[in-house]
Order: structure tokens, then C-alpha cells, then sequence
């Protein structure tokens, strides 16, 4: 079975908003929407839709405090960012 960072890698773009707020969870913790936003400077308005897709795909959960919590560690993330960049000479 695939994994979940695969599968986000899979269906995410890197430079997509929902991919930049996925990471910021992962980097930060469990945040509320307003505060992603504020600390990403992603709008309140791609912020939130974004966040509804990431639940949806299974990426983040929503606790009962309302904040958002990715299910993918952040070392996970990084880990294979720098296992897919180039090779430098």
C-alpha cells in the first residue's frame, strides 16, 4: 500500500497553496486557519478550501479544539524533497 507521503506527492504539486499549508502544519503543528494564514500569508480565503481538501485526501485531521494537524511529519517531508533534488556536481 502506498504511503501517505507518497500519495501527497502524488496528488500535490510543491508550489500549490494546499501543498505550502500541508508543510506549514507539518513544520508548526496543529494551527487554526486564521493563524496558517497569518504565518504563511497565504489568504484566509485559499487557507481555508485548501484545508478541506487536505482532510478530505486524509493528509491533516481536525481536532476537537478546531485546529488542523497533518498526519505527514515534517522530517518525512524534507526527507524526501532533498532525496528528489538534483545531484550537484
Amino acid at each position: 500500500m502506498e504511503d501517505l507521503l507518497e500519495k501527497a506527492i502524488r496528488e500535490l504539486s510543491a508550489d500549490t497553496s494546499t501543498f505550502k499549508v500541508l508543510t506549514h502544519l507539518s513544520f508548526r503543528g496543529p494551527s487554526l486557519p486564521g493563524l496558517i494564514a497569518e504565518e504563511t500569508g497565504i489568504p484566509p480565503g485559499t487557507v481555508r478550501p485548501a484545508l478541506r481538501t487536505l482532510l478530505g485526501k486524509g493528509f491533516v485531521v481536525q481536532q476537537d479544539d478546531g485546529t488542523y494537524k497533518s498526519k505527514i511529519a515534517f522530517t518525512e517531508i524534507i526527507s524526501d524533497l532533498y532525496r528528489r533534488r538534483e545531484p550537484r556536481i
